[in-house]
């Protein structure tokens, strides 16, 4: 049987920044949650994960304040947002700057957004997105 919870609240937080200071740790604080038990599962849990992942955070404080969260993982378009670069290439015999994306960056986020797919079902999937961007994908 679970506990009745108390206060549900959506957060963002970078990954493995957790820190028990403010501004996090005046809003669970004030909420009744061990900020600093919070903070060190948090940063434990993403510490394989890039600084510069901003994680959207679901956490639910029952009423012996206790606590439980759940972490989303960050939109596949602020991703490509981020390895995304600029190259001059020649279109039509002009040089001009173009948005571009590696080949093997394409690669692995098809394995990060979908570890159950196999490359050949996830990598379509990714380059349709990626052509929303008008990205070029190159080696």
């Amino acid at each position: 049987m679970s506990l009745p919870v108390k206060h549900t609240i959506f957060i963002y937080i970078s990954s493995q920044q957790a820190e028990a200071g403010p501004p996090l740790g005046t809003v669970l604080g004030n909420l009744g949650l061990n900020t600093i038990k919070f903070c060190k599962d948090f940063n434990e849990i993403t510490k394989d994960l890039p600084l510069y992942f901003v994680l959207r955070v679901q956490i639910l404080i029952n009423e012996n304040r206790s606590f439980s969260f759940n972490i989303f993982s960050p939109p596949l378009s602020s991703i490509i947002n981020l390895l995304k670069f600029e190259r001059e290439i020649i279109i039509k015999g002009r040089r001009v700057l173009q948005n571009c994306i590696t080949l093997s960056d394409v690669i692995k986020l098809s394995c990060w957004q979908f570890p159950k797919f196999p490359l050949i079902k996830g990598v379509p999937i990714i380059l349709g997105t990626i052509k929303s961007f008008s990205l070029i994908v190159i080696q």
